[in-house]
């Protein structure tokens, strides 16, 4: 069996990955809900793969990884998160994460990542994967006007060209509703537009999400 450690603070999560293994060559040998406790367990319990939460209180999954790999512990981990900023997929790309999986996405995107990981490979989520190459190359939201967002009027064009409600998009994101409305706000002043089927308009014609 190859022996897992999760460190998620929500524990309906362990739930469904704890569901999602049985059956498999995959067990979950230790929870933890912190960073700090993370590091703790991966001494006690020595397991095959690690599996981080980004968001943990305390430590972020990312900040996490980094200290693993400054101890020289090399061992597969993989970050699991409900919403990444791209320029945080990127950093944790260029940190060497092993694996990266969108909590949204397909449960057997998880076991997918896992089979490649511990066999050396490395699995990035595809539209995560892509969206950091495009930031890297200069063509996230390149063209007029959408250059002139910041990164997180960005992120919420994104998610409302999958025509999510504000609500989906506040947890994706981890803000708040209010907040998401302020970010429509400013992105419809910036753009010189009056409403949403007008912005998703100009989002289908800039093929954005395609």
């Amino acid at each position: 069996m190859i022996r897992l450690l999760l460190a998620d603070d929500h524990p309906i999560i362990f739930t469904g990955i704890e569901a999602l293994l049985r059956g498999t060559d995959y067990e979950l040998v230790a929870y933890v809900r912190d960073g700090l406790e993370a590091l703790g367990k991966i001494d006690t319990e020595n397991p095959d793969i690690v599996i981080l939460d980004e968001r943990l209180p305390g430590m972020t999954g990312l900040e996490l990884f980094r200290e693993i790999r400054a101890r020289g512990d090399q061992r597969p981990t993989i970050l699991l998160t409900g919403e990444i900023a791209d320029q945080r997929a990127v950093e944790a790309i260029e940190a060497g994460i092993n694996g990266l999986v969108l909590k949204y996405s397909a449960p057997e995107n998880l076991l997918t990542c896992l089979d490649e990981v511990r066999h050396g490979g490395r699995w990035i989520d595809q539209r995560l994967l892509q969206r950091a190459l495009d930031r890297a190359t200069g063509k996230e939201l390149d063209g007029s006007p959408f250059a002139a967002l910041t990164p997180r009027e960005q992120d919420v064009i994104r998610l409302a060209s999958e025509n999510l409600r504000n609500q989906e998009i506040a947890v994706r994101l981890g803000i708040s509703e209010g907040t998401v409305k302020v970010h429509f706000h400013n992105i419809y002043e910036k753009l010189g537009l009056t409403n949403r089927a007008a912005l998703l308009m100009l989002i289908r014609d800039s093929g954005i999400g395609r």
